[in-house]
């Protein structure tokens, strides 16, 4: 999986796609935000309305493993003192930092095969973003 999350981590997603993605998953029923045919597809969507239909594919691969990856962070319980208590789509999971830090952040392979965040990378990443706002 390395050469493909090589290929993915060259895809520029921004921060802003990142939180429009989350508000769009938010917004969808509990049934439809996981299935992962109805989520790829309204996905699709977006980023073809955005006039992204040459990449929308690959582009939707890159955020949904980033929103994947973001989502692990915090089941992990790695993002304690930036999101709320609790699993799931929070609101608070669309800080500005959290998104700039997912955009940025390379994913990387865990041992089972899955995209990730390297844990203390992310978190250095999100303090060093916080550092220049101000904010912590």
């Amino acid at each position: 999986m390395s050469d493909y999350l090589d290929k993915v981590n060259r895809i520029p997603i921004s921060a802003d796609l990142l939180g429009e993605v989350m508000d769009m998953l938010r917004a969808l029923p509990v049934e439809e935000r996981w299935a992962s045919g109805s989520r790829s597809s309204r996905l699709y969507d977006m980023l073809e309305r955005r006039g992204l239909t040459d990449t929308a594919d690959i582009v939707a691969v890159a955020i949904d493993l980033r929103v994947t990856a973001l989502l692990r962070l915090q089941s992990l319980d790695a993002l304690r003192g930036w999101t709320t208590p609790g699993g799931g789509l929070r609101a608070s999971l669309v800080h500005p930092d959290l998104l700039k830090a997912a955009a940025a952040e390379p994913l990387i392979e865990e041992a089972d095969g899955e995209a990730s965040f390297d844990v203390a990378s992310f978190r250095l990443r999100l303090l060093a973003g916080a550092e220049v706002y101000g904010r912590a």
